[in-house]
């Protein structure tokens, strides 16, 4: 058609769709029906007088052509009338509707993850202990995560089955857990340790691991690590301060116990239980019966890592712990799949507590 039409007509004809999404209202509907197919000074009437000007032998297809583009605009703006009333009457029914004596709606508002509650709960438990937050990358090096940590090079963690390698830097990895935020911070503190006259900090974040997605394991999941370091630390330290921990998260008649593990970067190492502060370590699911429930690793700080950061072993000695953020909140709410936590679902959220 556009060949046929003189250049201010097919200008006219490529702005019109435009305009007619442009107009919100009846007014403006009936200003645009004017100026297109309007009696006097819409494009139309022009049209109409090009027609008559026109060489003999060309009225019958310009004249074709021009009462196609008028039936064109002419249903484009029956159309979009027709939508604009749709609209109005829909606005009319809901103001119709509208009770002035109610309260105006109020939208929902977010909150932090429960997990994210839980080790900030974690922080402020050891903050009047003396302990402050450290961090560190998430991408490290295998230096930060195995080597300064006491772990032996055939370790199966090492293994690319365990652990996530980056392709393009062999010798980058994501963390395993947040143990080399000790090591970063044991070397950053190493020079001036005296002057300190010691140092105790927590470790929370993600950590990753080649695990499969099942109600129980994550390839992603969160640890809240913990470490103290000075002149004659011993369990008994260790022990106290974990049982003021504990029995500040899950109450003054949480008892513990520590019995023997390995752990690579502590020696002697213990696994930690509390008394199931769900049944008063009478005996049931969670606990399995027994009464106990296992919470977490700790043992006195390994020589070795002391040595890796240059710190002397024979004159500073100190203990370290790492929880399972997600295992902790499992067991508190009960929540039997730990994929409930990263789904956002807001009725899950509010059960917990996450959504006012």
């Amino acid at each position: 058609m556009d060949h046929l039409l003189p250049p201010e007509i097919v200008k006219a004809e490529h702005s019109f769709t435009e305009s007619l999404a442009a107009c919100l209202d009846t007014d403006a509907l009936l200003r645009l029906k004017g100026a297109y197919v309007g009696r006097e000074g819409s494009h139309a009437a022009r049209m109409m007088e090009l027609l008559k000007a026109a060489p003999k032998d060309q009225k019958r297809e310009l004249g074709a052509a021009i009462n196609a583009l008028k039936q064109q605009w002419e249903e484009g703006l029956k159309a979009r009338q027709t939508e604009l009333e749709a609209v109005k009457r829909q606005r009319n029914a809901l103001a119709a509707s509208w009770d002035p004596a109610l309260p105006p709606p109020v939208p929902a508002s977010g909150a932090l993850n429960p997990l994210n509650r839980l080790m900030d709960r974690l922080v402020e438990v050891f903050r009047p202990l003396g302990f402050h937050v450290e961090e560190g990358p998430e991408i490290e090096t295998e230096a930060h995560n195995f080597d300064g940590l006491n772990i032996p090079e055939d370790h199966p963690a090492k293994a690319s089955s365990d652990t996530f390698y980056l392709a393009a830097h062999p010798d980058l990895l994501l963390r395993t857990h947040t143990s080399p935020v000790q090591v970063r911070t044991l070397l950053r503190v190493a020079k001036d340790m005296a002057a300190r006259g010691g140092i105790r900090f927590l470790a929370p974040g993600r950590v990753y691991r080649k695990d499969e997605i099942d109600p129980t394991h994550s390839p992603m999941f969160h640890q809240v690590e913990g470490m103290l370091v000075g002149h004659g630390i011993g369990m008994q330290h260790l022990k106290g301060t974990l049982e003021y921990a504990l029995r500040a998260l899950f109450g003054p008649r949480t008892e513990i116990r520590l019995r023997p593990s390995y752990f690579p970067f502590v020696e002697p190492g213990c696994e930690v239980d509390v008394s199931c502060p769900l049944c008063g370590a009478k005996g049931c699911r969670v606990c399995k019966g027994s009464g106990w429930v296992e919470i977490l690793g700790a043992g006195l700080i390994h020589p070795n890592v002391l040595k890796y950061a240059g710190i002397d072993s024979a004159e500073w000695s100190g203990w370290a712990f790492g929880m399972g953020v997600e295992r902790m909140a499992m067991m508190l709410s009960q929540t039997p799949d730990l994929r409930l936590f990263f789904e956002n679902d807001q009725r899950f959220l509010k059960a917990m507590g996450g959504l006012d």
